[in-house]
């Protein structure tokens, strides 16, 4: 009975055998994908001849606007911040704010804005004159005045001869508080003080309109 088993056996894998001798060997070959992308791309140029296209990169860049630099310029004109444009001799001076129109300053020198104030520095010592001098510009801005005459002295009776209250008050109407309210200022005409007098314009201020509440409106 063993026997038979045995040869049972033998005949199961001799037939399994078989069949793997039969069966159809399938190959395994290993893909190139760079030979087939190489294949896939034979024929194909790069434009213009180049291999690679430049990318250009970009840049922030400030772009000032010529209308930006006009407002800035007119705003620190109007808001009193503009630096000064001096010219002074011994005999005259001039200055203008920066952006302030020319045609004002022709106007100023020739006399075209009736003068609606004056003060007399003459012969006061420069901290006394500096007071003076800023008490009256500040009132006439106050009182709405749009031309002035500040008559400072020729200096001949200061050692050397020289206008030292001439240019000194150059020097506080183009700066700090005193500044800040001028437009411009010019060596008046001889019948107003010639060199020893300028003609100061002063810059026009905001104000508010007066106003009334009425009766029985409630106050906030």
């Amino acid at each position: 009975m063993l026997a038979a088993r045995a040869v049972k056996v033998s005949a199961v894998a001799a037939k399994e055998a078989k069949e793997r001798e039969d069966a159809p060997v399938v190959a395994i070959v290993a893909v190139d994908e760079e030979a087939m992308l190489r294949e896939a791309l034979a024929g194909v140029r790069p434009l213009n001849g180049t291999a690679r296209m430049p990318v250009e990169r970009k840049t922030n860049r400030a772009i000032v606007s010529e209308d930006a630099e006009v407002v800035a310029q007119l705003s620190d004109l109007v808001s009193g911040q503009a630096p000064f444009d001096i010219t002074e001799t011994e005999e005259y001076v001039e200055g203008m704010r920066v952006g302030l129109d020319p045609r004002l300053l022709t106007q100023l020198r020739s006399g075209g804005f009736a003068v609606q104030s004056h003060i007399d520095l003459h012969r006061m010592i420069q901290p006394a004159a500096h007071q003076a001098l800023a008490d009256f510009i500040l009132t006439s801005v106050r009182k709405g005045l749009r031309s002035v005459l500040v008559v400072h002295g020729r200096g001949l009776g200061s050692p050397g001869g020289r206008a030292v209250l001439k240019h000194a008050a150059a020097n506080w109407l183009s700066h700090g508080e005193i500044g800040g309210h001028v437009l411009a200022f010019v060596t008046a005409r001889t019948h107003d003080g010639g060199a020893g007098a300028m003609y100061v314009l002063l810059r026009r201020e905001k104000q508010r309109a007066p106003f009334e509440i009425l009766e029985g409106a409630k106050r906030r």
